[in-house]
């Protein structure tokens, strides 16, 4: 069986830093990119140390999420990018605040991040509704 896939488009969704797609979706599944904790207005990283910039990218996850017709609730599983085996106890507390319930399955890894971000989230998700 041949399932197609659909670039999700929305002026709501971060804009490709590069040449791929925030979001793609294929059949009820939406495949999100990684989002930093950049915030999308002012586009820089927020005041607050690891801990602010943690919360931005998964506030920004949400915000990709919500622009493409599912939200937080319905991630299944998510990858959790980051600079410093240090911050594995500040990542815990903010997936476990962002997904208080039945939180989805998650790998994490230490990697370099380019222009000297310090976390960024991707995830699969269904389409809500």
């Amino acid at each position: 069986m041949h399932m197609s896939h659909e670039v999700v488009t929305s002026a709501d969704l971060p804009r490709a830093l590069g040449p791929y797609s925030p979001v793609v979706r294929v059949g009820a599944l939406l495949f999100l990119s990684a989002q930093t904790g950049v915030d999308q207005a002012t586009g820089s990283v927020p005041e607050g140390g690891f801990e602010a910039e943690c919360r931005q990218a998964f506030a920004n996850l949400g915000q990709a999420l919500r622009a493409s017709g599912s939200d937080l609730a319905h991630v299944v599983k998510a990858t959790v990018f980051y600079a410093d085996l240090q911050d594995l106890k500040v990542i815990n507390q903010v997936f476990a605040e962002t997904f208080p319930t039945d939180p989805p399955a998650r790998s994490a890894a230490v990697v370099g991040l380019a222009g000297g971000r310090r976390v960024s989230v991707d995830a699969i998700a269904v389409v809500s509704g």
